[in-house]
């Protein structure tokens, strides 16, 4: 069975839908060259790295994100802290106590630690000599003494609210770890060595230990990451490949179908890995992206494939009439996935605008792979006497058979009605529409984070007994001995700024475990004596780590930090901006020090709602510029308009779905929904490519005609396609990410609204727009 007519390439493409017709016409050069790339890219994908900051997100140029480098510059243990969280109901108990002091101990002779902060750090009054005995001794008394030394310990400002919980159940350790020794071990490693050591210590004892802290995140990051990457990926095209088969029955054509996509998604990886992009939570997306659109493209290719082949025509002829019929539908979804894609290479943040740039290169390297590998692979794994030559209305059996029934039989029902459906279409729209725009961006840290081990346990824990895990930071800095006007650490001046910050942050905003040089100085005033010179004689004693921890090596900027507990960003924001405006009145009344919010928590409060605004935005225009683009590749005002309800209907019904579960909008839901937007437009392309075919023929009949043959080209792979990758998708829900678990979720959702805009709205809107305008000619 021949195609009807050649059919020349449109001008935007550039032959690019033709390159199965070059593969074809030298299929064994074409074999070779795919086995050369492909071994190519195994060994770009061996040079992937994990990509595991907490900050990436938020990069950008502006002075806020600059402060925030700074402060990781000028202060390495600021945002590089591991917090270990002892619990138990008989910590403050005598052997409670021994054995959280032989930890602390343990803790630091741990290759890596370069030194950590305790309850057991605090120190009583100094004496005349200066010096100040640790409130908890070496050797613990007995008895009243030591119910006075836990009363003690409890009561001190140094310690209550800080590291001990009112109730004496839990405890906190702060190390500051060698971050040269760390990057050398690898943080795996020495992480592992402070949980070993932490958890040998406390056998017995009734306590526990967890970790938290930026670099133990950072750890579970890389290796949920890598995980999903090798097991979750893997599960996804297991499930896709059975489901495949049970349909076709032929393992020829699930294996045309399936590696298609996979040597998509090889070659994508290699050249992403061989540009030196790193993996994280959004490059993870790309394999499920390209997924989504080779998956789909490479169906309908071996579907037209087994159509001709089932009606007696050759394998090369076959995969020649698919190539000129489904090609060009299939590089129209690639333009039109990019320009959904394309507002994220411009986007502020460095990590979405990464994701941008490679999503991009995945599009166009997936149409590639599949445009070539399938037609390619179609001659060498189809034979002959795999399938009878037999009428076409016969080889309608088995799930294939009932796929064709099915979307038939709801096709010959939709454009019986198109008036009612497409109205139906639109209130559906109207409806779903009103509750997407009511969504309010939502983003907090544990999204980033798996939430089934230790670190947001410990940081829970943290935020309802304490103050919370997450630092935020005022910088003060000043011109040192280089300035017009010299100003010493030690200045009085100076010492006052540190003084007003840090009652502003503890007491007119009302932060917790709030710390500065300020706090030495409150110590000692209570000891009697708070001069300058003892000051200065008090930091020359502290350990180096502790210092730096809040004073700058060159001694012109200082930290008072606080700690805020794990709220959504909306709930920080307010917050971040009245301790800005309450800063002012001190900026004021202190002209020649800068002070500057900063900190992970106020970042992410101040750019989270901007940075999803402009991508959801970015997405929504984008649907309007493809509509029009669409209407001109494909020559038709029919195709634009009545791809519109079809193609917005699967965002705006995932939208109402978050709506309804009284959630927002996070960065995993605006990926989700740009890859469902990518795969509804995607069978929209399919749908409008194959009437717009059909319709055309000599004989094509009337509209209703050619939609009935439409959807017996394409409903079966529609709808199989639909299924196969709600199963690949749909296994990232088992995710230690919460946010790749919503995105299964909402990929789930967007996919079962999509199939249901493919087989009622878009036939529905394209007969009733044929029944007022009629084909001309």
């Amino acid at each position: 069975m021949q195609s009807p007519e050649p059919r020349r390439s449109q001008l935007f493409f550039f032959g690019l839908d033709k390159l199965g017709l070059i593969a074809l016409k030298a299929p064994y050069v074409s074999a070779i060259l795919i086995a050369i790339v492909t071994a190519l890219a195994a060994v770009g994908v061996s040079r992937l790295t994990v990509d595991d900051s907490l900050s990436e997100l938020f990069r950008t140029n502006t002075p806020e994100f600059r402060q925030y480098e700074e402060i990781d510059r000028r202060f390495p243990s600021s945002e590089y802290d591991v917090l270990v969280v002892v619990e138990g109901q008989g910590l403050l108990t005598k052997a409670g106590l021994e054995a959280f002091s032989r930890t602390a101990q343990e803790l630091q002779l741990v290759d890596g630690v370069s030194g950590l902060v305790s309850m057991l750090s605090a120190r009583g009054k100094p004496d005349a000599s200066g010096y100040a005995a640790p409130i908890v001794p070496d050797e613990l008394p007995e008895g009243a003494a030591f119910e006075a030394l836990m009363a003690s310990l409890k009561s001190n400002d140094i310690v209550k609210g800080k590291f001990l919980s009112d109730d004496g159940t839990l405890a906190l350790i702060v190390i500051a770890l060698d971050r040269a020794v760390v990057t050398e071990k690898t943080p795996k490693v020495a992480i592992g060595e402070i949980k070993q050591a932490a958890d040998e210590q406390l056998q017995g004892s009734g306590l526990s230990a967890r970790l938290t802290g930026a670099p133990v995140m950072q750890l579970e990051i890389r290796n949920a990451v890598e995980r999903d990457r090798l097991v979750y990926n893997g599960l996804g095209f297991l499930a896709g490949f059975v489901i495949a088969y049970l349909f076709f029955r032929r393992l020829s054509l699930t294996l045309i179908a399936v590696l298609g996509p996979s040597i998509a998604i090889l070659w994508t990886l290699g050249v992403l890995g061989s540009l030196d992009y790193r993996l994280n939570l959004f490059i993870n997306v790309i394999t499920p992206l390209i997924l989504v659109s080779g998956f789909s493209d490479s169906m309908h290719l071996v579907f037209a494939i087994r159509r001709d082949v089932v009606a007696g025509v050759d394998r090369l002829t076959a995969a020649r009439n698919a190539v000129r019929d489904v090609a060009p539908a299939c590089l129209l979804t690639a333009m039109n996935a990019a320009l959904a894609l394309i507002s994220f290479s411009f986007a502020e943040s460095a990590l979405i605008r990464t994701f941008g740039q490679a999503a991009l290169m995945a599009v166009g390297i997936s149409y590639l792979a599949v445009a070539i590998v399938v037609p390619t692979l179609a001659v060498f794994l189809i034979q002959k006497e795999e399938v009878p030559k037999k009428p076409v209305d016969q080889a309608h059996d088995g799930g294939i058979g009932f796929l064709h029934r099915l979307t038939t039989g709801v096709m010959r029902h939709v454009i019986q009605f198109p008036a009612s459906y497409t109205i139906a279409g639109i209130l559906a729209v109207i409806a779903t529409g009103y509750a997407y725009v009511q969504l309010q961006p939502m983003y907090r840290l544990a999204d980033q984070v798996p939430d089934k081990e230790q670190a947001l346990e410990a940081t829970g824990k943290l935020d309802q007994k304490l103050t919370g895990a997450n630092p935020v930071h005022v910088m003060i800095s000043w011109k040192g001995e280089g300035g017009a006007q010299p100003v010493s650490l030690y200045d009085s001046k100076t010492l006052d700024t540190i003084a007003d910050v840090h009652r502003v942050v503890e007491n007119k905003v009302g932060l917790g475990n709030v710390w500065s040089i300020d706090s030495l100085r409150r110590w000692l005033k209570e000891a009697g004596d708070d001069s300058i010179e003892t000051v200065k004689k008090y930091v020359g004693i502290l350990p180096e780590h502790l210092v730096r921890r809040f004073i700058a090596k060159e001694e012109t900027a200082v930290l008072v930090t606080a700690r805020v507990p794990d709220v959504d960003a909306s709930e920080i924001l307010p917050v971040v901006d009245r301790l800005d405006r309450e800063l002012q009145t001190v900026r004021e009344a202190h002209p020649g020090y800068e002070i500057a919010v900063t900190g992970l928590p106020a970042i992410a409060a101040r750019n989270s709602a901007k940075l999803i605004g402009e991508l959801n935005w970015g997405l929504v225009g984008d649907m309007f510029v493809i509509f029009i683009f669409l209407a001109i590749m494909l020559r038709s005002v029919l195709a634009g308009v009545t791809s519109i309800l079809p193609s917005v209907f699967p965002i705006f019904a995932t939208g109402a779905l978050l709506w309804l579960a009284g959630e927002g909008l996070q960065f995993a839901s605006i990926i989700a929904i740009t890859v469902a937007f990518a795969l509804a437009i995607d069978s929209t392309i399919h749908f409008q490519n194959r009437f717009r075919i059909e319709e055309g023929r000599p004989d094509g009949g009337t509209a209703t005609d050619a939609l009935l043959r439409t959807v017996e080209h394409i409903g079966p792979a529609v709808v199989l396609t639909t299924i196969v990758l709600a199963l690949g998708l749909g296994v990232t829900m088992l995710s230690h990410l919460p946010s790749l678990r919503r995105f299964g979720e909402l990929s789930a959702v967007c996919l079962l609204a999509s199939l249901l805009a493919q087989l009622i709205i878009l036939p529905a809107s394209i007969a009733l727009y044929r029944r007022h305008f009629p084909r001309r000619g």
